[in-house]
């Protein structure tokens, strides 16, 4: 192995765990530091004439791969309850409604451009898609009410936007037909992820190798790669999956799984969140740095672009005060936080180049990126934090405990 690989690699991560440490202290999410890290060693190179690495082929490789880990962490947190029912349909119906009135929108407005409305469309799903890998490590910094929100829409749009994306790409003619077999794939996909997150919980409890926690991420990629391969929603087995490991507890409590030590499984489950979140931290460390390194940064202030970019990411920002004023939910911080980012990004890359939009190139997606991104630093430098309150409510908890024996002593 390359020394100087060796070094520049160990070194992205401890300065991504630096910035993943002074991020709630600072309130800048991580990823624009982690962007910006790119973008510096892009011009470092330059400017020492060092051969200038390739990484165009790496980027959606390990997009797809971050992606899958970040859904998954994101869903290992969410507990579901009866009192969170309203919350779930509030987050779906906000995400689906965010995604299609921005289709219709955009894909109008590409279609006047000569376009067909499905080339349109397939255009602008990307750039409608709120991106979890950026809206969940940013959401750590919010309340916690407001964080568990977010997890749910941005992990809900990812799998809406790549489901609408898939339908629209693989689908000659779009009709009632084509749309209930795409709509039969979902449930098949739902079917298998709760299959296979059961079955590979039991596999947990009973397994007594040490290594026990990658071959079940492996697997899980597998079974990912297998259901894209088929043109099934895949993103939705990753969804289901965490949702059914992280509410695990519900099962449990059943007789007929004592069989299987539930206490032991439980603290199994805890150790592959564990194993996940760092995994998940290394992937998203190293898909943004590359990707801040890959940017143009000469085309980003190409005055065309950024002209369109800035009518789009206008138009993100007051559909979404608009839509949340519609479903009477709070618009701050609500309204800052809708990143677009590494799903963006893999779609837009995966659009067959007899379909793409000469206006919608990487530059326009790189700045609109960029924009949402700095737009939501507004949601964590202004927002107050859940862990501050905790930690305020800890401050004062002494001072309970005196008040509290006081009072016994009189």
């Amino acid at each position: 192995m390359d020394v100087s690989f060796l070094l520049v690699f160990t070194a992205l991560i401890l300065i991504g765990y630096l910035f993943e440490v002074i991020s709630p202290k600072t309130r800048i999410p991580n990823i624009i530091i982690l962007l910006g890290l790119g973008m510096l060693s892009q011009e470092l190179v330059i400017l020492m004439d060092w051969p200038k690495p390739d990484f165009s082929n790496v980027v959606p490789e390990l997009g797809t791969v971050g992606l899958i880990l970040i859904v998954l962490e994101g869903t290992l947190e969410l507990k579901i309850t009866k009192e969170k029912l309203p919350l779930l349909s509030k987050t779906l119906g906000l995400a689906f409604f965010s995604i299609v009135t921005l289709c219709v929108f955009l894909g109008f407005w590409f279609n006047t451009q000569g376009y067909t409305f499905k080339d349109s469309l397939l255009n602008a799903i990307p750039i409608s898609i709120i991106s979890s890998a950026i809206a969940i490590p940013t959401a750590k910094m919010l309340s916690a009410k407001d964080k568990e929100f977010i997890i749910f829409e941005s992990s809900l749009s990812d799998i809406i936007g790549v489901t609408v994306f898939n339908y629209i790409s693989a689908t000659a003619i779009i009709n009632g037909q084509s749309l209930l077999n795409f709509m039969g794939q979902v449930g098949i996909s739902i079917l298998f992820s709760v299959i296979g997150a059961l079955t590979l919980t039991l596999i947990l409890s009973r397994l007594n190798h040490r290594i026990k926690f990658m071959p079940i991420i492996a697997l899980i990629l597998f079974l990912y790669a297998i259901a894209k391969g088929y043109h099934l929603p895949a993103l939705i087995l990753i969804l289901v999956f965490g949702l059914v490991v992280a509410n695990i507890e519900k099962i449990t409590e059943l007789k007929w799984f004592n069989r299987f030590d539930p206490s032991n499984l439980l603290k199994e489950i805890h150790r592959f969140e564990e194993i996940t979140t760092e995994l998940t931290f290394v992937v998203r460390v190293s898909f943004f740095v590359i990707f801040g390194f890959t940017i143009d940064l000469h085309s980003l202030l190409n005055p065309e672009t950024l002209v369109l970019s800035s009518i789009i990411f206008a138009l993100i920002v007051l559909l979404r005060i608009f839509q949340l004023l519609i479903l009477r939910l709070p618009v701050f911080p609500l309204a800052y936080v809708a990143p677009r980012g590494l799903i963006t990004i893999l779609l837009f890359v995966s659009i067959p180049a007899s379909q793409t939009i000469e206006s919608v190139d990487q530059t326009l997606i790189t700045q609109v990126i960029l924009m949402t991104s700095l737009f939501m630093m507004g949601a964590t430098i202004f927002s107050q934090k859940g862990t501050d309150e905790s930690k305020t409510k800890e401050k004062d908890s002494p001072q309970e405990k005196l008040d509290i024996l006081h009072s016994q002593d009189s």
